[in-house]
């Protein structure tokens, strides 16, 4: 269970707006992204042919987004209009700073109709019911849109507040294939007579593995509860196979100001266990990235920086063949990194493997030039002119 002080919140609160600074460029797109490495979004336009109308989508991707051989988890987040959008990428990217999780692509659904779009029935009093029809708008054309035109892994996360918050868990029950983590903030689960909660009960009967992730907070609003407690109890008592869950309350937050605890927490929950062990030893570390890469369903390589800070590790050890095999390790990971191949060249020079060592310095610095790093560039550049004198 994850427990949070007032006072820690309160901290987040007052230092989102100086971690994040999302400004926003206009990129009228539909059907090929232009990608924008860093905290920038790209605005795409969709005109849908489910929804009959042009919808607005917001993608933002991570710094490291430049590298080629990169793909990231993704997050889609509904109602991504101002101060969401901010929150949810300064969440992401100093937790990610923190290793606290993975950077991931945040995909952003503005809205035109609330109520019509995010709610799974007709009411005679507040009307809604295009729930399944926005469902298929995400599944058959935002979906395949971004893992067309941007590098993604296969883990989805959906976020959503209040009728957002409604139609994360309405997926959940009704197109459990679509994600693999949710998170709903305050959600109007109460809707047609807790219709969803219903659902839930039928679809949990089922016996199946669900492994997936689930969040549901709210703050304090008694509206919101007495549903709120009934699907923690449904899910309590079906004790679904690998359905990780957790239900949090906010007792000094309302509807509003809810939303960042939750989203917070939320992706804490599903992120559990992702920071690195201490040791930053190799074996430590490959065995805790395989662990993750079984728990969330794809590859997760170990970070080039702690394989790199390993390597360097055996050097201090004079273990010389080891570090060798640690940096080549890197290099099959990330071929497109011009650090690798000038670590690995310092370590097969220091092992007395000249020519070798030549050959990877050569491509650091060819590498490093056309990768605009200039400092690399000049001193992969000099170890390899230094090394040719010897051959010479």
């Amino acid at each position: 269970m994850l427990s949070f002080q007032t006072n820690a919140l309160s901290t987040i609160r007052n230092l989102l707006p100086l971690f994040v600074l999302c400004l926003l460029i206009h990129v009228s797109i539909h059907g090929q992204s232009q990608q924008a490495a860093s905290v920038i979004h790209d605005i795409l336009k969709i005109n849908s042919q489910i929804l009959g109308e042009e919808r607005t989508i917001l993608v933002r991707v991570p710094a490291a987004y430049q590298k080629p051989d990169t793909r990231f988890p993704v997050v889609y987040m509904l109602d991504a209009h101002p101060p969401q959008n901010a929150m949810m990428a300064g969440i992401v990217e100093q937790q990610a700073w923190g290793d606290q999780m993975p950077e991931m692509i945040i995909v952003g659904i503005q809205n035109t109709s609330r109520t019509r779009d995010l709610t799974p029935t007709r009411t005679e009093r507040l009307g809604g019911g295009g729930g399944d029809k926005f469902l298929d708008f995400i599944e058959k054309e935002v979906i395949p849109l971004i893992e067309r035109n941007y590098r993604t892994q296969p883990f989805r996360v959906f976020a959503g507040h209040s009728y957002g918050g409604l139609a994360v868990v309405y997926s959940f029950v009704s197109r459990p294939e679509l994600f693999n983590a949710y998170i709903a903030a305050s959600p109007y689960l109460h809707w047609d007579n807790d219709l969803v909660i219903k659902r839930a009960q039928e679809v949990l009967k089922q016996k199946r593995d669900w492994r997936k992730k689930l969040f549901v907070g709210v703050g304090n609003e008694p509206e919101y509860l007495p549903a709120f407690r009934s699907l923690k109890e449904v899910l309590q008592t079906s004790n679904p196979k690998n359905l990780e869950f957790e239900f949090q309350q906010y007792q000094n937050d309302n509807h509003a100001s809810a939303l960042l605890p939750v989203y917070f927490a939320g992706l804490r929950k599903i992120f559990a266990g992702w920071p690195p062990p201490e040791s930053g030893n190799v074996g430590d570390l490959e065995g805790h990235y395989r662990k993750l890469s079984d728990r969330f369903g794809y590859r997760i390589l170990v970070p080039e920086n702690l394989l790199n800070q390993a390597g360097y590790q055996l050097i201090g050890l004079n273990r010389l063949t080891e570090a060798i095999d640690v940096f080549k390790r890197n290099v099959e990971n990330y071929p497109n990194s011009a650090n690798c191949y000038d670590s690995l060249a310092e370590a097969l020079e220091k092992s007395g493997k000249i020519k070798e060592s030549r050959t990877n310095y050569e491509k650091a610095y060819k590498m490093a030039t056309a990768n605009g790093e200039a400092q690399l560039a000049i001193s992969a550049k000099a170890n390899f002119d230094r090394i040719s004198k010897k051959i010479e």
